[in-house]
């Protein structure tokens, strides 16, 4: 398994890279990590940050700003998938982290957007057992706290943004 020491994650949120869109598109077909009806092409339009070791894509972002009814107020839907040697080394983490930061940083230069937190729909097995705990809990950030679950059965989690205040 390849060390993820000299990882460099790229912000590309709003952003218009043709480089690295090429490089995500590649990676999710090689994984066939979209759902079937998902156009690659419309999916990269939401990229936040990817990882690179060397020249290598090894980690994909993408969020998707939309109201979460539960809570009446909008959030920015986090996702990710790392390349299956790079799993199990903490990578997503460092993704939800830094998405979590990059979000709340450009929710407070745009205030109009109303945008409040950061939420996601947890699909990984890999999570079962933390997701025991009704809040994961980061250094520094607010943690992921459930607040419900999909039609399928899958946990809801939120992090509400420092500066956010409701109407």
């Amino acid at each position: 398994m390849p060390a993820a020491d000299d990882i460099r994650f790229v912000d590309v949120w709003r952003r218009d890279d043709a480089k690295v869109a090429a490089d995500v598109i590649a990676f999710w077909r090689r994984l066939e990590a979209l759902p079937p009806g998902i156009a690659p092409e419309e999916r990269v339009k939401e990229l936040c940050t990817v990882a690179y070791r060397g020249g290598e894509l090894i980690g994909v972002s993408t969020m998707v700003l939309d109201m979460l009814p539960q809570l009446k107020a909008r959030f920015g839907f986090f996702r990710c998938i790392v390349a299956p040697d790079y799993r199990r080394q903490g990578l997503a983490y460092r993704f939800g982290v830094h998405c979590r930061n990059l979000l709340a940083e450009w929710s407070k230069r745009n205030p109009q957007e109303k945008v409040l937190g950061m939420a996601t729909i947890v699909e990984s097995s890999a999570l079962e057992e933390f997701g025991k705990a009704p809040v994961w809990q980061s250094p520094g950030v607010n943690g992921l706290a459930l607040i419900g679950y999909t039609a399928k059965g899958r946990q809801i989690r939120v992090s509400w943004f420092e500066h956010a205040r409701l109407d």
